[in-house]
């Protein structure tokens, strides 16, 4: 029988949910819906549909149970609401588990540009004693005026920095939630009380930081004559940072490492144009009452026009 050890050795994150699909593992819907073999059926086949595409990326985030139940402490459709709450509210920073003003720093929400920010950001990195990035320019006062002046109003150069400062300590309170495309960096030698979410990042979606984009803003840093980042400061956990909060619409399943199963995103079954870049279908009408009965003190939305808003929670 192969250990969740072994199975987790794979360097490629298509081939490991191949093989999870593949197995005799438990496929189910919930803690206690196991729905009918068409319904599996369907939902399985889309999941292939996101392996078999060649521009998609299948990421990975390893979470302990236990801590999601403290965040998702509400009760929505079953006893057991764990998945019932992933699957609508999705997995989001750990600074929404904070209201603004508790937040020990400036980046006080998703859009933070105050002078106060870009002061924070340069004296962050000021204190760092070892980065992929020239930290001698942040340890020179002289510069944080036109450091100040390159980074207001742009929240690309912002995110840039801030994922920099997450990559370096992902306990920083600035606005990004970690996946991975190294399924032992998910799994962290933890097999016990864990759970691993599979997601894809679809081709349109931007609101996420890696390696790949700090290249794409290189040449933009090197012209207003600011430090680059070489890599994230640590680039063998191929990180790949959402913006705010993993959306439940990218969210394929859960692999359950206690239970021995996969739990598959009821979204599956609905049918939807488009859904591979768009998302799945999510039914979101008990959002606002069960986002109230959770840990989270604010929240975001994904307006029609691409943009991210942040609300508190009532």
């Amino acid at each position: 029988m192969t250990t969740p050890t072994q199975l987790y050795k794979s360097d490629n994150t298509k081939e490991l949910l191949t093989k999870i699909i593949n197995s005799k593992i438990l496929k189910k819907f919930d803690q206690d819906r196991i729905g009918t073999e068409q319904e599996r059926k369907n939902a399985l086949a889309k999941i292939k549909k996101i392996i078999d595409k060649k521009d998609t990326k299948v990421l990975l985030r390893g979470i302990r149970k236990s801590k999601l139940k403290t965040k998702l402490v509400g009760k929505l459709n079953s006893n057991d609401s764990l998945y019932d709450g992933l699957f609508l509210v999705g997995e989001k920073a750990k600074n929404f588990l904070e209201k603004s003003d508790d937040i020990p720093h400036p980046v006080k929400n998703i859009n933070s540009v105050s002078k106060e920010t870009f002061c924070w950001i340069f004296e962050t990195y000021g204190n760092l004693k070892n980065a992929p990035i020239d930290l001698d320019y942040f340890k020179n006062a002289k510069n944080k005026k036109g450091f100040n002046k390159a980074l207001e109003r742009n929240q690309n150069l912002i995110d840039y920095y801030l994922f920099g400062l997450h990559t370096n300590n992902s306990d920083t309170l600035v606005n990004f939630v970690s996946t991975t495309l190294s399924p032992e960096v998910a799994l962290n030698s933890e097999t016990t009380d864990r759970l691993i979410i599979f997601l894809w990042l679809p081709q349109a979606y931007d609101f996420y930081m890696n390696a790949d984009k700090l290249n794409e803003y290189k040449k933009e840093i090197t012209e207003a004559k600011l430090p680059t980042l070489n890599d994230s400061f640590y680039p063998n956990e191929m990180e790949i940072s959402f913006k705010g909060f993993i959306l439940p619409h990218f969210i394929l399943a859960v692999h359950d490492l206690d239970a021995g199963a996969l739990i598959l995103n009821p979204a599956l079954i609905e049918d939807k144009v488009n859904w591979i870049d768009d998302g799945l279908n999510i039914n979101q009408e008990n959002f606002s009452k069960f986002i109230k009965t959770t840990k989270y003190k604010r929240f975001l939305l994904l307006t029609y026009n691409f943009e991210l808003e942040e609300k508190n929670v009532c």
